[in-house]
């Protein structure tokens, strides 16, 4: 069960996902890599009551009965029993257990209690709650880790558990969760069994939300040589190649995180660019194994776009346009190059542009980034108004100040009036904002800087006084929008690059 089927609902770059997909998150989805593509030929049961408590009651009363399973397994149910590939470190599995029928009876059992626990978390996940999904899981181990203390399926519970936190970001507690799954696993079906390089790459990409680099290389590697990938450790090179090429989707995400690895040690925009070709022919491998609605596909393209926004306040401008363009590049290979994540990130890239003041390049992606979107938007939609308010910052910036005024006084009083009703959601995504109409007020104070400079345009030429009186005004519009988001964000450092030019010029 390595969660590869997870859906990641309405866009691939969240990181909170709507709903789990038809390939079934389950507990032998681990163990069988020959049907990981398949569509789960058994349909989700509904689950009676949403409360944890009772969610953990019931399969704790199914674990109890003993209710034991056919001696042939389906290969989509779970436990470990599986076939074509997987049936001799099942067995050992087995032996590992406590041995004999009564021990394997409890095994099957607690399978099926599984597959009822993670039935409310699936419940859960596709209404959109993280949070109670991942407290069903945890509560689920509190309860099963004392009744079944030598049980590889808690391992994959672990596992799990791991995988719903890397989608909250909690990178810590997901590596702790990894880390138990790992060892659970290595002792019921050795260091170089397939699902042991399922744990290992969990744990690696962990520990690359972490930050600990190293860490995550190794693990990383380790699993990559498990899956066949080359550069194998000694201890994995014993993995059979069958085996190997049953799993390329483990394989490609492996490798994509390797390459993440890499990414962040770049320093020039060449190496950047380097590593385009293997992270795309990765991406493209775990699109084809694991389907668009895969969760291992959101995280990973999730985890490449922090590391790509994490590096824009930190590199030089060719190596924040090179990982903005490589970013937009997966993207397109994904969802395609006309769509609605595509053109948010193009967005971005103009916002970075203008930033930096290179006000032609702003200008060509931020119009692109608009034709994209009107195709999935009206004309009033907030990330539609949110491209027509950079196109007027740009104007600013140009000494267009009657485009720059008449673009920005709308889009002013559009986001006034959204930070009024609310958060808007793709506006607050897009320009940065922590939510709750902060983002919407951030954009406002920005159209009050867009608007002070186009009247510092205007006023160009006329008496000394009225051109002090309005470089003045956008000094403090450029303080206030400092205040509110911080003096080192991006938005801030352009605004004050284009009062220092106009100071400038006043002189």
């Amino acid at each position: 069960m390595r969660g590869a089927s997870l859906t990641r609902g309405a866009s691939v770059t969240g990181t909170a996902p709507a709903a789990l997909g038809a390939a079934g998150w389950r507990a032998d989805a681990g163990a069988s890599t020959s049907t990981r593509s398949e569509p789960d030929a058994r349909s989700f049961s509904q689950f009676a009551s949403d409360t944890t408590a009772s969610a953990v009651a019931s399969a704790t009363t199914v674990a109890s009965v003993g209710w034991s399973l056919p001696g042939q397994l389906h290969p989509h149910v779970r436990c470990f029993s599986v076939s074509r590939g997987c049936t001799a470190d099942a067995a050992g599995g087995a032996a590992g257990a406590g041995g004999g029928a009564g021990g394997g009876e409890k095994r099957m059992s607690l399978g099926e209690a599984l597959n009822t626990l993670v039935d409310a978390a699936i419940e859960k996940v596709e209404a959109g709650d993280m949070d109670e999904a991942v407290s069903l899981l945890k509560e689920g181990l509190n309860t099963f880790e004392p009744m079944f203390p030598n049980s590889p399926e808690l391992g994959e519970l672990h596992n799990q558990a791991a995988l719903l936190l890397l989608f909250q970001n909690k990178g810590e507690e997901a590596a702790y969760h990894a880390g138990v799954s790992l060892e659970t696993t290595k002792r019921h079906f050795g260091a170089n069994s397939i699902l042991t390089g399922h744990r290992l790459l969990r744990l690696g990409v962990a520990k690359f939300v972490q930050g600990k680099m190293s860490d995550a290389a190794g693990l990383l590697r380790e699993a990559y040589g498990i899956f066949g990938g080359g550069d194998a450790s000694p201890a994995s090179s014993s993995a059979t190649p069958a085996a190997a090429s049953a799993d390329p989707g483990s394989r490609a995400e492996a490798g994509f995180y390797l390459d993440l690895v890499a990414l962040a040690h770049c320093r020039d925009a060449g190496g950047v660019n380097a590593l385009t070709p293997s992270l795309r022919a990765n991406l493209r491998a775990l699109k084809e194994a694991y389907g668009l609605e895969s969760m291992i596909l959101s995280l990973a393209l999730a985890q490449h776009s922090r590391l790509t926004h994490g590096g824009l306040d930190q590199a030089d401008l060719a190596v924040g346009e090179a990982l903005m363009l490589q970013h937009i590049g997966l993207l397109t290979d994904t969802v395609g190059p006309d769509a609605e994540d595509v053109a948010v990130a193009r967005y971005k890239l103009a916002t970075y542009y203008y930033a930096n003041d290179m006000l032609r390049d702003a200008a060509a992606v931020v119009k692109q980034a608009a034709m994209a979107l009107r195709a999935h938007y009206p004309e009033e939609h907030d990330m539609l108004v949110l491209c027509r308010h950079r196109l007027g910052m740009i104007c600013a910036a140009q000494g267009d100040h009657r485009s720059a005024t008449q673009l920005l006084t709308a889009s002013r009083q559009h986001f006034l009036e959204g930070a009024q009703q609310g958060p808007a959601g793709a506006a607050e995504a897009a320009a940065g904002g922590a939510g709750e109409g902060q983002g919407q007020n951030m954009l406002a104070k920005e159209a009050d800087i867009g608007l002070a400079m186009a009247r510092c345009r205007a006023v160009g030429g006329r008496s000394p006084e009225q051109q002090a009186e309005a470089l003045e005004s956008l000094r403090k519009e450029v303080e206030g929008l400092g205040r509110a988001i911080g003096e080192g964000h991006m938005l801030v450092q352009g605004a004050s690059r284009y009062y220092t030019a106009l100071s400038k010029m006043s002189r």
